[in-house]
């Protein structure tokens, strides 16, 4: 008996199932795909996007920067026409107090020191002013009788000033 164990080889189990697709797949090589397009033609393609995606984009880039230039120069008109506006308030506001009779009176007295009929003018003198200071002439310095005009240019012509 123990020949007979000894001549008996252990049998194998197999540890995967045999199935007639697997078996046809490892029976025939797949046969490799050709490739359809050199490497010469993928560059021309590649090209060929490149240059499309250029041309959209150009065919985006004007127009979107026409209409920001757009924007931005109405955004300064309306700017420049608030300033108007502002300026031609100011301006009928003057037309208003120039319109207005007390405002012209209250300006001639500050300007040009003018009076009402009636007033009395009152004109304070400092008394630290000297003679010099004066603000009317001397009747000494008032010349006799005007000269005339002929005279005052003959004389600045045919003497030159002396400094």
């Amino acid at each position: 008996m123990a020949s007979q164990a000894s001549s008996r080889r252990p049998r194998r189990i197999p540890t995967s199932v045999p199935v007639v697709s697997r078996d046809a797949e490892n029976a025939k090589p797949k046969p490799k795909r050709e490739r359809k397009f050199t490497l010469k033609g993928d560059y021309v393609g590649l090209a060929i996007i490149i240059a499309v995606v250029l041309v959209v984009l150009m065919a985006i880039a004007i127009p979107l920067r026409t209409y920001y230039e757009g924007r931005s120069e109405i955004a300064r008109l309306n700017e420049s026409i608030a300033a108007q506006e502002q300026r031609r308030d100011q301006l009928q506001q003057d037309i208003n107090k120039y319109s207005d009779e007390e405002y012209v009176k209250q300006e001639a007295r500050r300007r040009l020191g003018m009076i009402d009929r009636g007033e009395t003018a009152w004109r304070i003198v400092d008394p630290r002013m000297d003679k010099q200071d004066g603000v009317t002439t001397d009747p000494k310095n008032v010349p006799p009788e005007p000269i005339p005009w002929t005279r005052v240019v003959w004389d600045s012509l045919s003497s030159p000033e002396q400094p």
